[in-house]
């Protein structure tokens, strides 16, 4: 049980490390797997406790609450996210320049840090159809689920929301930026 509870909390926690969350889907692994997990914990709990088992192991019975718990507080810190933010930062700030320094976009994938990077441009403006200078857009890819977002680096002015585009300020000039997912 311990084992199929920690993976779902690093599967959660690598789901809200990037710059908008999967919400829908960590939510339906949470119901889906780790209620009935928690509800199997409680159970056994209720039994063991019954019989007196409970008593000399109490630390290990809390330790499934301990890793809900570590869960819950990172998810509010957002610790997810800008751990692997700050890490990645100074790659993708560094690719980012060379993007904006060239005309065309780069398709290629790479690494930047702790995110893979398939396609970088330079921020569009949908009002004039103009490059913004200095600008870049990186388009993420996670192995784990198809990932529709991504980092713009604009650094003057706000980025312009329109149809399912929506951003949000992480630091500095960087956004995320949560992109239409072809439903």
């Amino acid at each position: 049980m311990l084992t199929m509870l920690s993976a779902l909390a690093c599967v959660i926690l690598y789901w809200a490390s990037v710059p908008h969350w999967y919400g829908i889907e960590m939510c339906l692994a949470a119901f889906f797997i780790g209620v009935p997990l928690m509800m199997t914990y409680v159970i056994r709990f209720g039994l063991a406790s019954h019989r007196g088992a409970v008593s000399g192991r109490l630390g290990r019975w809390l330790v499934p609450g301990f890793i809900v718990a570590g869960v819950v507080m990172a998810l509010v810190a957002d610790a997810p996210f800008w751990l692997r933010f700050t890490i990645s930062k100074p790659s993708m700030e560094a690719y980012a320049r060379t993007v904006t320094a060239e005309t065309a976009g780069d398709f290629s994938c790479r690494w930047l840090g702790l995110y893979r990077i398939c396609g970088a441009a330079p921020y569009n403006r949908w009002d004039n159809s103009q490059d913004v200078p200095g600008s870049a857009v990186l388009n993420g890819e996670e192995w784990a689920i198809y990932s529709n977002t991504h980092f713009v680096m604009l650094p003057q002015g706000r980025p312009e929301e329109v149809g399912d585009d929506t951003y949000r300020h992480l630091t500095g000039p960087w956004y995320g930026l949560h992109s239409w997912d072809n439903w």
